[in-house]
Protein backbone atom coordinates (compact mmCIF):
# COMPACT_ATOMS: atom_id res chain seq x y z
CA UNK A 1 0.00 0.00 0.00
CA UNK A 2 1.38 3.46 -0.77
CA UNK A 3 2.24 5.91 1.98
CA UNK A 4 -0.35 8.81 1.70
CA UNK A 5 2.65 10.96 3.59
CA UNK A 6 5.79 9.59 1.42
CA UNK A 7 7.89 12.24 -0.31
CA UNK A 8 6.71 14.45 2.88
CA UNK A 9 8.98 17.04 4.22
CA UNK A 10 10.01 15.83 7.69
CA UNK A 11 7.48 16.39 10.18
CA UNK A 12 4.34 16.70 8.12
CA UNK A 13 3.13 13.48 9.17
CA UNK A 14 3.16 14.71 12.72
CA UNK A 15 1.53 17.51 11.66
CA UNK A 16 -1.27 15.89 9.86
CA UNK A 17 -1.87 13.29 12.56
CA UNK A 18 -2.46 16.47 15.01
CA UNK A 19 -4.76 18.09 12.81
CA UNK A 20 -7.08 15.02 12.18
CA UNK A 21 -6.69 14.56 16.38
CA UNK A 22 -7.99 18.11 17.35
CA UNK A 23 -10.87 17.64 14.48
CA UNK A 24 -11.90 14.25 16.17
CA UNK A 25 -12.10 16.16 19.65
CA UNK A 26 -13.94 19.11 18.01
CA UNK A 27 -16.60 17.10 16.69
CA UNK A 28 -17.06 14.67 19.70
CA UNK A 29 -17.14 17.72 21.71
CA UNK A 30 -20.08 18.70 19.02
CA UNK A 31 -21.93 15.95 17.87
CA UNK A 32 -21.15 13.24 20.63
CA UNK A 33 -18.97 10.36 20.15
CA UNK A 34 -21.11 8.13 17.85
CA UNK A 35 -21.49 10.53 14.85
CA UNK A 36 -18.43 11.19 14.26
CA UNK A 37 -17.34 9.97 11.10
CA UNK A 38 -13.67 9.36 8.99
CA UNK A 39 -15.55 11.52 7.04
CA UNK A 40 -16.47 14.19 8.72
CA UNK A 41 -13.09 14.02 10.75
CA UNK A 42 -10.72 14.50 7.10
CA UNK A 43 -13.45 17.30 5.98
CA UNK A 44 -12.77 19.40 9.11
CA UNK A 45 -9.18 19.03 9.31
CA UNK A 46 -9.00 19.32 5.55
CA UNK A 47 -7.17 15.81 4.65
CA UNK A 48 -7.99 13.14 2.34
CA UNK A 49 -10.09 10.20 4.53
CA UNK A 50 -7.11 7.78 3.38
CA UNK A 51 -4.96 9.67 5.92
CA UNK A 52 -7.31 9.08 8.70
CA UNK A 53 -6.79 5.40 8.68
CA UNK A 54 -3.32 6.06 7.76
CA UNK A 55 -1.89 7.44 10.72
CA UNK A 56 -5.21 5.46 12.93
CA UNK A 57 -6.41 2.15 11.47
CA UNK A 58 -9.69 2.93 12.53
CA UNK A 59 -11.91 5.54 13.76
CA UNK A 60 -11.98 4.24 17.15
CA UNK A 61 -8.54 4.18 17.88
CA UNK A 62 -8.34 8.28 16.97
CA UNK A 63 -10.72 8.84 19.43
CA UNK A 64 -9.39 6.92 21.83
CA UNK A 65 -5.75 8.26 20.84
CA UNK A 66 -7.79 12.06 21.15
CA UNK A 67 -9.34 10.87 24.96
CA UNK A 68 -5.26 10.18 25.89
CA UNK A 69 -4.02 13.55 24.80
CA UNK A 70 -7.18 15.31 26.57
CA UNK A 71 -6.48 13.31 29.40
CA UNK A 72 -3.11 14.52 29.18
CA UNK A 73 -3.87 18.20 28.55
CA UNK A 74 -6.65 18.44 31.56
CA UNK A 75 -5.18 16.30 34.24
CA UNK A 76 -1.30 17.30 32.83
CA UNK A 77 -2.67 20.59 34.05
CA UNK A 78 -3.63 19.52 37.60
CA UNK A 79 -0.59 17.39 37.89
CA UNK A 80 2.00 19.60 37.40
CA UNK A 81 1.85 21.58 40.59
CA UNK A 82 2.31 18.31 42.08
CA UNK A 83 5.53 17.60 40.37
CA UNK A 84 7.13 21.15 40.36
CA UNK A 85 5.73 22.02 44.14
CA UNK A 86 8.76 22.23 46.94
CA UNK A 87 6.31 20.59 49.40
CA UNK A 88 2.83 17.97 49.11
CA UNK A 89 1.19 21.02 50.51
CA UNK A 90 2.24 23.44 47.85
CA UNK A 91 1.80 21.00 45.04
CA UNK A 92 -1.87 20.27 46.35
CA UNK A 93 -2.80 24.13 46.53
CA UNK A 94 -1.33 24.46 42.83
CA UNK A 95 -3.49 21.35 41.24
CA UNK A 96 -7.20 22.99 42.98
CA UNK A 97 -5.39 26.41 41.71
CA UNK A 98 -4.89 25.24 38.43
CA UNK A 99 -8.27 22.77 37.72
CA UNK A 100 -10.00 26.21 38.80
CA UNK A 101 -8.07 27.79 35.71
CA UNK A 102 -9.49 25.25 33.28
CA UNK A 103 -11.58 26.08 30.77
CA UNK A 104 -15.05 23.90 30.70
CA UNK A 105 -15.82 25.02 27.34
CA UNK A 106 -12.86 23.76 25.72
CA UNK A 107 -13.54 20.75 23.13
CA UNK A 108 -11.18 18.83 25.45
CA UNK A 109 -13.22 19.30 28.41
CA UNK A 110 -16.55 17.95 26.84
CA UNK A 111 -14.64 15.04 25.09
CA UNK A 112 -13.71 13.91 28.49
CA UNK A 113 -16.97 13.77 29.51
CA UNK A 114 -18.33 11.48 26.64
CA UNK A 115 -15.24 9.43 27.30
CA UNK A 116 -16.85 8.27 30.83
CA UNK A 117 -19.78 7.50 29.68
CA UNK A 118 -18.60 5.52 26.69
CA UNK A 119 -15.38 3.68 28.97
CA UNK A 120 -18.51 2.02 30.67
CA UNK A 121 -19.31 -0.11 27.59
CA UNK A 122 -15.71 0.18 26.06
CA UNK A 123 -13.00 -1.77 27.68
CA UNK A 124 -10.41 -0.40 25.66
CA UNK A 125 -11.06 3.15 26.12
CA UNK A 126 -11.49 1.62 29.63
CA UNK A 127 -8.20 0.06 30.24
CA UNK A 128 -6.89 3.54 28.58
CA UNK A 129 -8.50 5.57 30.76
CA UNK A 130 -7.56 3.58 33.72
CA UNK A 131 -3.48 3.77 32.39
CA UNK A 132 -3.56 7.55 33.07
CA UNK A 133 -5.31 7.60 35.96
CA UNK A 134 -3.08 5.19 37.66
CA UNK A 135 -0.31 7.43 36.18
CA UNK A 136 -1.66 10.19 38.44
CA UNK A 137 -2.24 8.04 41.27
CA UNK A 138 1.23 6.72 41.64
CA UNK A 139 2.51 10.52 41.12
CA UNK A 140 0.44 11.15 43.97
CA UNK A 141 1.61 8.54 46.02
CA UNK A 142 5.50 9.41 45.42
CA UNK A 143 4.71 12.49 46.97
CA UNK A 144 2.78 11.74 49.85
CA UNK A 145 5.44 9.11 50.58
CA UNK A 146 8.11 11.94 50.36
CA UNK A 147 5.86 13.87 52.93
CA UNK A 148 6.00 11.53 55.02
CA UNK A 149 9.43 10.59 55.05
CA UNK A 150 10.02 14.70 55.87
CA UNK A 151 7.56 14.62 58.37
CA UNK A 152 5.08 16.85 56.75
CA UNK A 153 2.42 14.38 56.44
CA UNK A 154 1.52 11.44 59.02
CA UNK A 155 3.84 8.95 59.32
CA UNK A 156 1.21 5.95 59.03
CA UNK A 157 -0.35 7.11 55.93
CA UNK A 158 -0.56 4.90 53.04
CA UNK A 159 0.88 6.90 50.15
CA UNK A 160 -0.76 3.94 47.97
CA UNK A 161 -4.52 4.36 49.82
CA UNK A 162 -3.67 8.51 49.98
CA UNK A 163 -2.95 8.22 45.79
CA UNK A 164 -6.21 6.76 44.96
CA UNK A 165 -8.33 9.34 47.41
CA UNK A 166 -6.57 12.62 46.38
CA UNK A 167 -6.43 11.50 42.94
CA UNK A 168 -10.46 11.29 42.99
CA UNK A 169 -10.58 14.23 44.52
CA UNK A 170 -8.81 16.06 42.05
CA UNK A 171 -10.26 14.44 39.60
CA UNK A 172 -13.91 15.27 41.00
CA UNK A 173 -13.26 18.98 41.15
CA UNK A 174 -12.23 18.96 37.49
CA UNK A 175 -15.65 17.37 36.46
CA UNK A 176 -17.37 19.45 38.65
CA UNK A 177 -15.52 22.17 37.30
CA UNK A 178 -16.26 20.47 33.56
CA UNK A 179 -20.31 20.44 34.49
CA UNK A 180 -21.00 23.35 36.56
CA UNK A 181 -18.22 26.10 35.71
CA UNK A 182 -19.52 28.13 38.72
CA UNK A 183 -18.13 25.64 40.89
CA UNK A 184 -16.08 27.30 43.62
CA UNK A 185 -12.71 25.91 44.39
CA UNK A 186 -11.02 27.95 46.67
CA UNK A 187 -12.56 26.52 50.09
CA UNK A 188 -11.85 23.38 48.85
CA UNK A 189 -7.88 23.43 49.27
CA UNK A 190 -7.79 23.86 52.81
CA UNK A 191 -10.01 20.63 52.94
CA UNK A 192 -8.19 18.78 50.63
CA UNK A 193 -4.66 19.53 52.86
CA UNK A 194 -6.05 18.65 56.39
CA UNK A 195 -6.30 15.00 54.95
CA UNK A 196 -2.49 14.86 54.56
CA UNK A 197 -0.92 17.51 57.33
CA UNK A 198 0.91 16.27 60.74
CA UNK A 199 -1.60 17.30 63.83
CA UNK A 200 1.65 19.19 64.94
CA UNK A 201 2.18 21.40 61.93
CA UNK A 202 -1.08 21.61 59.87
CA UNK A 203 -2.11 25.50 60.29
CA UNK A 204 1.37 26.60 59.23
CA UNK A 205 1.53 24.28 56.13
CA UNK A 206 -2.05 25.41 54.98
CA UNK A 207 -1.72 28.96 55.46
CA UNK A 208 1.68 29.33 53.63
CA UNK A 209 0.51 26.75 50.84
CA UNK A 210 -2.59 30.05 50.57
CA UNK A 211 -0.20 32.84 50.40
CA UNK A 212 -0.79 33.11 54.28
CA UNK A 213 2.24 34.68 56.39
CA UNK A 214 3.90 31.63 59.16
Amino acid sequence: MTNPDSGAAPGRGQMTRRKIAIAAVELVAELGWDAVTTRAVATRAGVNPALVHHHFGSMEALLRSAVVAALEEEIGQAARPLVEARSLTDGLTGSVDAIEQIDPQTPAASLLIEAMVRAMRDVDLAAVIVGSLQDFRDLVAARVRDATNTGEAPAGLSPEASGVVIAAALDGLLLHRIIDPTTDLRGVRDVLLRLVATPTAPTRSIAQAQGGTP
